[in-house]
């Protein structure tokens, strides 16, 4: 695969909407070639490398998105803006992640979604769990909801159901706006129900950090003991340069000031924003050194966690990624997370880029392809398990803790 920039990814995709068939003509774009036998001896190993110094039992990939089109009652929306060709780019982008999650049938599309993602953890020896991700609707700041904002929508209830369903193989994460009237009833429902976070999105969700309008969700957040997982930096679904700044990693102060722990997704890695911190006129810093300040003030300190989705994305890997690795106190306080089904898009997941890094070596892109062909999900785990910086005479990987988030993260964390 070869390393290209994100304005080469961006044009392949909206070249290849237009001429390439849309939604049975990007295969490639999506999923890598099918499995062309069983693993390698080499690949076998380079798997069971991964997982030396680590349980099983503790393992969590907490960054997983569920997804669906409201199929045999399930709940779940995709936008109206995603499913036409009246807007071809974000048609194309709708018929990726269907490619990429092993969707082939509209009508059945939320189950094979859910067949996809179980069949992949539970054929995997050994496996941890994943955290599923619910995903609330857009809301204005009288709290009612934005239909057109809405990208796509996951009843906390469903992702609960698939947890109860396999317990071994998944943990619920509810999402729920801050503004909505019933937001502290929702959040104690999602509670009872297992939920061990709430994820945000505030960028598309329209949801401000800062805001005094959170305060209520925070204190009841903190009363259930319940962590916030929300996006930080740039996000691509989001096309009002406005909303962009509800990505500010300096904005979830508020949420730290009121106890809750809080895990700053991406670490922020794509993007700037002003530097709130500065006086008039602010200028523009990069969302992952804002994300590195607020990680660096000591009273936020173990409460506040960043998590390493997307880090190995085409468009992202580079600084962020290795200071994550060289710095041991920083990705002290990381989680891994997968992103899925991002794993499954070749145009994003790039060995190359990460190879050209000097991350990897040449045998082991080789053998990581191999594990990509057969295992979108694994692949990224052993990637990241697999990476390391050479630096200063010394060599850089990531820590076994930030595989196995234990209590001080998720405080809800079952056993």
């Amino acid at each position: 695969m070869s390393r290209v920039t994100r304005r080469s990814v961006i044009a392949l995709a909206s070249g290849a909407a237009l001429f390439s068939g849309f939604r049975y003509g990007h295969a490639r774009i999506a999923r890598p070639a099918p499995p062309d036998g069983p693993l390698s001896d080499d690949a076998l190993a380079l798997i069971a490398r991964a997982w030396e110094g680590l349980d099983p039992a503790k393992v969590l990939d907490a960054h997983v998105h569920v997804v669906g089109l409201g199929a045999d009652g399930t709940g779940c929306t995709v936008g109206e803006r995603m499913q036409s060709l009246s807007n071809p780019g974000e048609y194309f982008k709708f018929s990726v992640y269907l490619d990429a999650s092993g969707v082939s049938d509209l009508a059945r599309a939320d189950q094979q979604y859910v067949d996809r993602l179980t069949s992949l953890v539970s054929t995997q020896r050994p496996h941890g769990r994943l955290l599923l991700f619910a995903f609330d609707r857009a809301h204005d700041e009288q709290g009612r909801v934005l239909p057109d904002d809405t990208e796509f929508y996951t009843p906390v209830e469903y992702v609960a159901s698939l947890a109860r369903a396999r317990p071994d193989l998944f943990l619920p994460c509810a999402s729920v706006h801050p503004y909505r009237a019933d937001a502290v009833e929702a959040l104690e429902r999602a509670a009872a129900l297992g939920c061990i976070a709430v994820k945000w999105l505030p960028n598309a969700m329209n949801i401000d950090p800062s805001s005094p309008r959170c305060d209520a969700f925070y204190a009841a957040m903190q009363r259930l003991g319940l962590t916030l997982i929300s996006h930080a930096g740039e996000e691509k679904a989001v096309h009002s340069e406005e909303r962009q700044r509800l990505g500010n990693p300096l904005l979830l102060r508020r949420a730290l000031e009121h106890g809750v722990t809080t895990v700053v997704a991406h670490c922020a890695s794509l993007g700037q924003n002003p530097d709130i911190d500065a006086p008039e006129p602010r200028p523009l810093v990069d969302n992952f050194d804002l994300f590195v300040r607020l990680m660096r003030e000591e009273r936020w300190r173990g409460r506040v966690f960043g998590e390493t989705s997307a880090l190995t994305l085409v468009n992202r890997a580079g600084r962020p990624l290795e200071t994550v690795l060289a710095d041991a106190d920083l990705q002290g306080r990381c989680l891994n997370g997968s992103d899925y089904p991002l794993p499954a898009i070749n145009a994003l997941m790039q060995t190359r880029a990460i190879e050209n890094l000097g991350l990897l070596t040449s045998a082991e892109r080789a053998w990581l392809n191999e594990i990509d062909r057969h295992d979108p999900l694994l692949f990224d785990f052993v990637m990241k398990r697999t990476l390391r910086l050479r630096r200063d005479g010394r060599e850089h990987r990531l820590a076994d803790a930030v595989f196995m988030p234990g209590r001080a993260v998720f405080p809800r964390l079952p056993a």
